[in-house]
């Protein structure tokens, strides 16, 4: 499999280098810097000291996350949930161009109030619950319209929806299995979750 591979496109008139990173492969980040998504989805997650995995959360298309601004030892992960396309901005870069320092700013700020809410539907004692305001917040944050509701753009395995809610995956298959007898979602011919009612 294919880690990385340097694109070049332009973009006003400027080349705008993007790496690609194939679905599944880790986004090396051990260095300072930010990265911009520009097509695709990166989950981002902390290894703990255990070995355990805490997801943060994803991002999407013009979407920002970086390593070099957290000063803690727990190492930091960012995982191609689809083919990704990457551009990495140093900071230099970003100390000479000051707006785009104000953009990604605004950025990290979107990207923090995304991992509150997260970390609030993990608080919710029910699990029907959890997954339900979980499914809510992935169809406003990577939702595509479709002619029956809002599909995933990304698929996600009943494993991962599992450890993103803290939970496990047998119960993810049975809740999962409930809210499509129920009508509120299916899954199309992709394996992608369309939601349709909840």
């Amino acid at each position: 499999m294919l880690l990385s591979q340097q694109l070049n496109l332009k973009r006003k008139g400027e080349e705008l280098s993007l790496q690609l990173y194939e679905k599944g492969t880790e986004v090396s980040i051990l260095d300072s810097g930010i990265w911009q998504v520009y097509r695709g989805v990166v989950q981002l997650s902390r290894v703990q000291l255990d070995g355990s995995e805490i997801v943060l959360g994803w991002v999407t298309a013009n979407g920002i996350f970086s390593n070099g601004l957290d000063s803690s030892s727990v190492p930091y992960r960012a995982i191609a949930l689809s083919d990704v396309y990457i551009k990495r901005y140093s900071l230099k870069d970003i100390t000479r161009y000051p707006q785009l320092g104000r953009q990604f700013l605004a950025q990290f700020s979107d990207r923090l109030i995304k991992s509150e809410k997260l970390l609030a539907i993990v608080a919710i004692k029910r699990v029907e619950d959890r997954l339900r305001e979980f499914l809510l917040m992935l169809k406003q944050e990577m939702g595509q319209d479709v002619s029956d509701g809002i599909r995933l753009q990304t698929r996600f395995t009943h494993q991962q929806l599992a450890e993103a809610i803290c939970t496990t995956r047998v119960t993810i298959t049975r809740i999962l299995g409930d809210f499509q007898n129920q009508g509120w979602v299916y899954f199309d011919s992709d394996r992608h979750i369309v939601i349709k009612n909840f």
